[in-house]
């Protein structure tokens, strides 16, 4: 049996290799492996591939019980750790408080809290800081 402490350890390690970082790993009922990655450039086909090979080279048999998944984070997904943060600063996005209000504006930084640029019509440009603990879910606005 593969323990996720284990796994994370190992990924870490060779996520360095191709200056990525591990945004999520999930397994799922002892059957399935999930794990999303991310790098600041941008995650391809080829990043995804290495570090599946890595694992399955590295674990040998005790991996083949799985249904082992590496795929980047999704632009759709909500962000689940802080280099996604400073990835996106500099693009739009939509904050979910835990109060139930949506926050939309540009991301300016993360550091003790994220700070969003709002722009509104016939009102002046605002900059509004949100504490890290009020934050639901942060999601990346996509523009077509």
């Amino acid at each position: 049996m593969l323990l996720k402490d284990n796994l994370k350890q190992i990924l870490e390690i060779k996520l360095k290799d191709i200056n990525a970082y591990l945004v999520d790993l999930e397994i799922i009922e002892k059957k399935s492996i999930i794990i999303s990655i991310d790098r600041f450039e941008g995650i391809t086909f080829k990043h995804c591939s290495y570090i599946s090979k890595y694992l399955e080279e590295y674990f040998e048999e005790d991996i083949q019980d799985y249904d082992l998944t590496v795929c980047s984070a999704g632009l759709e997904n909500p962000f689940k750790v802080k280099q996604q943060y400073h990835k996106n600063i500099g693009k739009e996005v939509s904050v979910l408080l835990n109060n139930g209000k949506k926050k939309k504006g540009v991301l300016l930084s993360y550091d003790s809290g994220l700070m969003l640029e709002i722009k509104r019509k016939k009102k002046p440009v605002e900059q509004l800081l949100i504490s890290k603990n009020e934050i639901k879910e942060t999601k990346l606005k996509i523009k077509f």
